[in-house]
């Protein structure tokens, strides 16, 4: 075990590790509770780490394990990720992804799952000191080896953030990976009008239940102005859909100075002039979002079923 080096910092959360002190020590402090271990060889003031959030303390196993590496390492796939910002669905990972070579194989050991590649250098580069791929070959790697739903709410967000679907299909291609041709399946599918990655799972869920494709962030108005802008219309079935992810309710930059019991009674009036206008209106959560949940949820709404793509 070494000691904590003076040049690792994170940025991302504004942490600096300090040196000064042995390997005996650092393992005292950490058995004290003053220091946590990120990493063997890597550790953090236990505040800190108490004070970060589960985004932050993975950014820091991450630039942690880049930090510790004894040879070259390429961060890639979720752990790239987190490092550009691409949002991830449910809890992170307990392993850093790292590229490897077909000869060393796809592997899980040591705190790292090792994927493997022909092309160490493609769209490769460094963020903070550390190797990883760039954001576009990291999205290209997460549609190949995500669920699709998964999948859909990176590249959604990466076309929305300024990458270019022929680019990102492009790059697939010339990487040549195992899995590209279900990796343009989901860059093909992408939709950079998605508001939030609960409505990319959302609209991905639909394709694959076979419900018919909504119309995206549809502006409503009535005699009084607009209204608002609505996730999912199907006006073929005067159907609104809304995904609400709660954040509007706790998030202070959203809720405008008002109390969260008032911008509940706020997305009341704006559904019941939705409602006026004709269309039905229904709403889910990020609990409704299983095929099950949110299958039985559309259809007693009354949107038909025409197929079911389990392909993708």
């Amino acid at each position: 075990m070494t000691p904590i080096k003076g040049r690792f910092e994170l940025r991302h959360v504004g942490v600096r590790n300090h040196t000064g002190i042995d390997d005996r020590a650092l393992r005292k402090a950490a058995a004290k509770g003053t220091l946590t271990r990120v990493r063997r060889g890597v550790y953090v003031h236990a505040a800190t780490w108490k004070s970060l959030g589960p985004l932050d303390r993975y950014r820091l196993v991450v630039a942690a394990a880049a930090e510790a590496a004894t040879g070259p390492l390429t961060i890639s796939h979720r752990s790239a990720a987190v490092l550009w910002g691409v949002p991830l669905v449910g809890r992170y990972p307990d392993v850093v992804d790292v590229l490897t070579s077909v000869a060393s194989g796809a592997r899980t050991e040591h705190g790292f799952a090792r994927h493997t590649t022909r092309d160490h250098t493609t769209e490769v580069t460094t963020k903070d000191g550390i190797a990883l791929t760039s954001l576009p070959r990291t999205v290209v790697d997460l549609a190949a080896a995500l669920p699709f739903p998964e999948a859909v709410a990176a590249v959604d967000w990466a076309l929305a953030n300024g990458c270019k679907r022929e680019h990102l299909a492009d790059l697939t291609r010339r990487l040549g990976n195992a899995a590209s041709g279900r990796g343009l399946s989901v860059i093909a599918f992408a939709d950079r009008r998605a508001g939030s990655p609960g409505e990319s799972i959302s609209r991905a869920l639909m394709h694959q239940l076979g419900f018919p494709p909504p119309e995206l962030q549809v502006p409503f108005r009535d005699g009084n102005g607009l209204i608002g802008v609505v996730d999912f219309y199907w006006a073929d079935f005067a159907l609104i859909g809304e995904f609400d992810g709660g954040v509007k309710y706790a998030d202070p930059t959203l809720l405008g100075g008002r109390s969260p019991s008032a911008v509940v009674v706020d997305e009341k009036r704006r559904e019941d002039r939705l409602r006026a206008l004709g269309p039905r209106v229904t709403r889910w959560v990020w609990d409704d979002l299983s095929r099950e949940r949110l299958g039985r949820q559309l259809t007693l709404a009354g949107l038909p079923r025409f197929s079911s793509s389990t392909a993708i």
